[in-house]
């Protein structure tokens, strides 16, 4: 199996706090990080999640030789000179609040398949955005 590469991210507050890449399934580490996250949550103060977000990523062919195996298991489809296809991430929210409806998240876990280092920058973007503090809009 090709998927045999995990990249995890912690993001608190809008900032990456912590990343590495782990030698196993994403299956079997999304489990694990819901296990360690789940000794950082208080159940007194949060809600705690797993969701589950198919990042879609269109690539310019030709892929690189170690893309390929990956990314054919991640069903893609061509589209003229273009590959199209979705990482599977796996957002683990265990430090969170409530505004009104709003479930705002300060620190998440994020986890996905490796693929390589070009694509480590979907996984901080979701990490990001997941914990990035709203503005406030100002009135005119």
């Amino acid at each position: 199996m090709a998927l045999n590469k995990t990249i995890v991210i912690k993001a608190r507050k809008g900032n990456i706090v912590e990343e590495y890449v782990i030698e196993k399934e994403y299956r079997r580490v999304v489990k694990e990080v819901a296990i360690k996250a789940l000794n950082e949550w208080d159940p007194m103060l949060s809600n705690f999640d797993i969701m589950r977000y198919d990042y879609s990523i269109e690539k310019t062919l030709p892929l690189k030789p170690e893309e390929v195996d990956i990314i054919m298991e991640l069903s893609p489809r061509r589209d003229k000179d273009k590959v199209v296809f979705s990482i599977p991430m796996y957002i683990v929210s265990y430090k969170n609040y409530k505004i009104g409806d709003q479930l705002i998240d300060e620190e998440v876990y994020v986890v996905a398949p490796y693929i390589g280092d070009e694509y480590k920058k979907y996984v901080y973007e979701v990490g990001i955005m997941a914990t990035a503090e709203e503005e406030e809009s100002g009135g005119e």
